[in-house]
């Protein structure tokens, strides 16, 4: 980051790693702490700034830390000359300070982390491109897409307990409730699923949802669903709400596809390898198990008249031996 440059450049070459290693671990921390990569490119440009109107005062306290340091250096080396020709042992150095200052600017994290904070509520992330842009705004002035209604941070501050959450949290880490960002996300991709999934039961299963409109199986319209946070238990769940509403079981056994016949039309679903680990995906498309499932029927009726034909055939064979065998032993007493 620009920043870190910025500050490194200034303080870098006075006392050494530990400026760089105090910057990373406490500005840098601050700054993802507080909003993430979300807006990385819209606090930078400030958070620049602040380190450029910061660096000149640091770089001088630096550099006389590091004239006390040199002065101690000379004073601990003349004391152990002196303790030495005594038959004393010096005390050891306490170091050169510069891991005391670096530790010192871990310090920096809140209040780069409420800076931060300040910028994100009053920034709005293009929920199509991605860009950032202040709050007033209503489209991108990017892509043209319509901007969310709730700034960054807004979206991610917590409505039961306050906590300010890092951008892309979907539920409050310090007391579990679903953020504003992502419960208006949530009415959005429940709004798509009444637009392109109406035939099918909705998903209430909890999990982050995320529609994809724009796919197609064997030339048909589909929509692909992964859903975040949640296994294969609420994914069997699930397939119990499908067969509760009237969807059949593509194949024989434990079938990785459904469907039903609604308005003439053969909605299907499948959740071949749904699992993906931390998600599941499964898609929900136009097929042609009805047409299937007649030919089954048809196949399953054609060997069903086989074999009562068959056993027609049995009967009136076994009826006309009964036959022939009554006549030969009518025979046999005339005769005898």
């Amino acid at each position: 980051m620009a920043l870190f440059k910025k500050l490194t450049g200034a303080l870098g070459d006075a006392v050494g790693d530990g400026i760089g290693k105090g910057i990373s671990n406490g500005i840098g921390k601050g700054l993802q702490n507080a909003v993430g990569k979300a807006v990385e490119s819209a606090v930078r440009p400030a958070a620049d700034k602040l380190a450029g109107q910061a660096a000149e005062n640091l770089n001088q306290t630096a550099q006389s830390l590091a004239e006390s340091n040199e002065a101690l250096k000379a004073a601990t080396n003349d004391l152990s000359r002196e303790a030495s020709s005594a038959g004393y042992t010096a005390p050891a150095s306490q170091g050169s300070g510069a891991a005391d200052l670096g530790a010192a600017l871990g310090s920096w994290a809140s209040a780069m982390e409420g800076f931060a904070r300040s910028v994100a509520m009053n920034m709005k992330e293009c929920p199509v491109c991605g860009e950032t842009v202040t709050a007033e705004h209503k489209f991108c002035p990017k892509c043209g897409a319509t901007l969310p209604e709730k700034t960054i941070g807004a979206g991610y501050l917590c409505p039961k307990c306050g906590k300010q959450n890092v951008p892309g949290t979907a539920f409050c880490t310090e007391c579990g409730t679903i953020l504003p960002a992502e419960e208006e996300e949530r009415s959005k991709q429940l709004a798509l699923w009444d637009e392109y999934l109406p035939q099918y039961p909705k998903w209430n299963l909890g999990g982050k949802l995320e529609l994809d409109t724009d796919m197609s199986v064997n030339g048909n319209p589909a929509v692909g669903v992964q859903v975040g946070g949640v296994g294969i238990a609420q994914l069997q769940r699930y397939v119990e709400f499908l067969k509760a509403d009237g969807f059949l079981p593509a194949y024989d056994g434990d079938s990785d596809f459904y469907y039903k016949m609604v308005d003439g039309v053969c909605r299907a679903f499948d959740k071949t390898d749904a699992n993906q680990g931390d998600f599941l995906s499964f898609t929900f498309f136009v097929g042609d198990f009805d047409k299937r499932a007649a030919e089954k029927e048809k196949a399953e009726a054609a060997r069903k008249a086989a074999l009562e034909k068959a056993d027609a055939a049995k009967a009136a064979a076994k009826d006309t031996a009964k036959a022939a065998a009554g006549a030969t032993k009518g025979l046999f007493k005339k005769f005898f």
